[in-house]
């Protein structure tokens, strides 16, 4: 018997989020259904993140024991022709030792992208959260506030089951791009270059409780509409969800990158 790790990116769109839920379409459902396929017997999986239904992963951890003496290229392909086509594996190896993802975890980057502009283009649907004009420069100042280790009640779910709710945010950075339409399949007027862009929201941490980047996002919105920066102090100390902002849409999220021990076998 041996441990499988996989590197796995996802749209999340058409799923009910990561976890295996009855009579729900889920990303580890459809991976542990592939994979027991394969194995000749029900297997499990475990992710590192539980992210919701809609958001999206470029580099998820996941992990599952198997008794077949595949080399790990060919469990990539094996997967890949058996997994639906929102599910691709970017690579398999052989943990060396007992590995559990969510424990051997090291940080996770999110980023949550904002789209400024009135309608959002067909390429971006799914993959951004429309909004007004914001005044990045403020959002910076008040997510300078969140900086650090804090109890962050005032960011998470009402029905987050974590048991403690101080957790380390590293470094958050608001970014403006004006080439909303680089990407784009299909010729755009010149006239309406510029009138959009797209604002990348990066937050790095050590872990997360559940929606608690949405809802910071949701936040950092007010202050982009003009909220004195200072405030977010007294959101973050009254410890009380009703404290922050709305929780931003899960079709602008995407679990960037997890960092775990399995980084150093590579």
């Amino acid at each position: 018997m041996q441990t499988i790790v996989l590197i796995v990116a996802y749209d999340g769109t058409p799923f009910s989020g990561w976890q295996r839920q009855a009579g729900a379409r889920t990303i580890q459902g459809c991976l542990e259904a592939a994979i027991s396929k394969i194995n000749n017997a029900p297997t499990t999986v475990r992710g590192a993140s539980r992210t919701d239904a809609g958001v999206h992963a470029q580099y998820q951890i996941a992990a599952f024991e198997t008794d077949r003496n595949y080399p790990p290229d060919r469990w990539v392909q094996a997967l890949n022709a058996t997994t639906p086509p929102e599910i691709f594996i970017r690579r398999a190896l052989v943990a060396p030792t007992a590995f559990e993802p969510r424990f051997a975890s090291r940080g996770k980057h999110y980023r949550y992208t904002l789209y400024e502009g009135l309608f959002v283009p067909p390429h971006l649907l799914n993959r951004v959260a429309r909004t007004r004009k914001l005044d990045i420069d403020n959002m910076r100042l008040a997510a300078q506030y969140l900086i650090g280790t804090h109890d962050f009640s005032s960011f998470r779910a009402i029905d987050c089951q974590a048991k403690s709710p101080i957790r380390t945010i590293t470094q958050i950075d608001i970014t403006r791009r004006s080439d909303a339409f680089v990407y784009a399949p299909f010729p755009i007027d010149d006239a309406h270059q510029g009138d959009e862009s797209l604002i990348e929201i990066d937050v790095f941490g050590t872990a997360f409780l559940k929606q608690m980047v949405r809802i910071i996002v949701g936040t950092l919105i007010e202050f982009g509409l003009g909220r004195p920066a200072a405030e977010m102090i007294a959101i973050r100390d009254a410890k009380n969800r009703t404290a922050a902002g709305e929780t931003a849409p899960a079709s602008g999220l995407t679990l960037v990158r997890s960092w775990s021990e399995c980084d150093d076998w590579t």
